[in-house]
């Protein structure tokens, strides 16, 4: 069913950040959010996890309101979501293998061999297969991305969030992080929401893009609409290239 957003209203220190947002999140999709800093994509990817509470309007996941939800019941929520930290977040103390199955030790009932299966296919998955041994400090930006994105993958999400994953990475990294995002939607059919500033990014691996400016989905389409939008703040957004 997806997600439905309407009227998201959230202030902090009567700073109003957002003003009545409304966003649908298609399944299966890849929707890429983009925006300049501070105008609130961190704080809509809040919301969207139940980490924040509206303070009006609602965020309708798979048919429930998760604004109304009690902690047991906003946790199965939650857990219908991976997320792929702009950091990557891996656990330094961790090798690979342990930081993929972390979740599936935590948010799983699966016994080890079943873990250790999943583990493997999720590696494979991201072209990180036989580096389960490797620690974290030993792999580069790119290889942090995909293990984390294994990480992200490993409890069968229904939906993934990526937070900035070009950030930090060599024009030959960013693509292909960005080859992988696509490639992964075609494999699993996961709804996917990428927050990026990256526009040639934003362009190859969307299916939509919503352009969040001044609290509010200013424009939403294809990657053809946008391209060719006449509103003038997204236009100038656009043509500014990769915005940090």
């Amino acid at each position: 069913m997806g997600i439905e957003i309407r009227g998201l209203k959230k202030s902090f220190n009567g700073k109003e950040v957002l003003k009545g947002l409304n966003l649908d999140i298609h399944d299966g999709e890849v929707l890429t959010v983009i925006g300049g800093s501070g105008q609130g994509k961190s704080v809509l990817f809040k919301h969207v996890l139940g980490i924040f509470k509206p303070d009006g309007g609602s965020i309708v996941i798979d048919g429930v309101d998760i604004s109304k939800l009690n902690e047991a019941e906003l946790l199965k929520i939650q857990s219908k979501f991976g997320m792929l930290f702009q950091s990557s977040a891996l656990f330094d103390s961790l090798n690979v293998y342990e930081n993929v199955a972390f979740g599936l030790r935590h948010l799983t009932s699966m016994n080890e061999i079943a873990i250790k299966r999943r583990v493997t296919e999720v590696l494979a998955m991201v072209s990180m297969q036989g580096n389960e041994l490797l620690s974290v400090s030993s792999l580069s930006g790119g290889m942090k991305k995909r293990v984390a994105l294994a990480r992200a993958l490993a409890t069968s999400p229904k939906y993934l969030l990526y937070d900035e994953p070009t950030t930090g990475l060599d024009p030959l990294l960013a693509e292909s992080i960005n080859d992988l995002i696509l490639d992964l939607n075609k494999q699993t059919k996961i709804s996917s929401v990428v927050v990026t500033h990256d526009m040639h990014s934003a362009f190859k691996v969307s299916h939509r893009i919503a352009f969040l400016h001044d609290g509010l989905i200013q424009e939403i389409g294809t990657v053809d609409e946008i391209k060719n939008t006449k509103l003038e703040s997204l236009r100038n957004f656009i043509n500014a290239g990769d915005i940090a």
